[in-house]
């Protein structure tokens, strides 16, 4: 399981701090577990695709297959580096 701090960003810019737990890991495609407050949030908020920011620099474009109060189930791909 790949596992690490980062942020959310939401489309209107607004970003969550975050622990996600990937337990699928396969060269660019991760798919998992973002642990998070997602309580305050407008669902509609989440039926775009979202960017998670990692504490590494790595950046990975989600879309969100399950919501709640405390998690989000996503799957998605990392971004290439930024030449």
């Amino acid at each position: 399981m790949h596992t690490g701090k980062g942020s959310l960003v939401l489309r209107n810019g607004r970003r969550l701090p975050l622990t996600f737990q990937f337990g699928s890991d396969y060269d660019d495609t991760r798919a998992g577990h973002l642990l998070c407050d997602t309580s305050a949030l407008d669902p509609a908020l989440l039926q775009d695709r979202l960017h998670i920011v990692c504490d590494d620099g790595t950046s990975i474009v989600v879309a969100v297959m399950h919501s709640s109060d405390r998690y989000l189930a996503v799957t998605g791909r990392v971004l290439p580096a930024a030449a």
